[in-house]
C-alpha cells in the first residue's frame, strides 16, 4: 500500500465510509479505491487531486492543532503552555 493509499484507507475507516460511499464521493468506481488502497495502481493527477481535496476537508478536528483551531486569544495560549 503506498502513501496515499494508506491514508485513504485510514481515512475512510476513521469516519466509516464503505468502499462504495467513497467512491461515489469521488466520482470513481470501487475497483479503483481497492487497487488504490492495496497499492496494485496510484490514481492519476486529477483524482490525486480530488483525493487530496477530500482529505483536507473531511480533517478531523483532532488532526489540527490548537493554533490552526484560533480557540484560544495568542497571550492565554502562552500562559497555558508554561503550566
Amino acid at each position: 500500500m503506498d502513501q496515499l493509499g494508506k491514508r485513504l484507507y485510514h481515512f475512510r475507516i476513521r469516519n466509516g465510509w464503505s468502499k462504495r460511499a467513497l467512491a461515489l464521493q469521488l466520482g470513481v468506481s470501487i475497483p479503483s479505491i481497492m487497487r488504490w488502497e492495496d497499492g496494485t495502481s496510484e490514481p492519476n493527477d486529477y483524482n490525486r487531486y480530488k483525493i487530496e481535496q477530500l482529505l483536507e476537508q473531511q480533517a478531523a478536528p483532532s488532526d489540527v492543532s490548537l493554533d490552526q483551531l484560533d480557540l484560544f486569544p495568542p497571550q492565554q495560549r502562552k500562559a497555558s503552555s508554561r503550566q
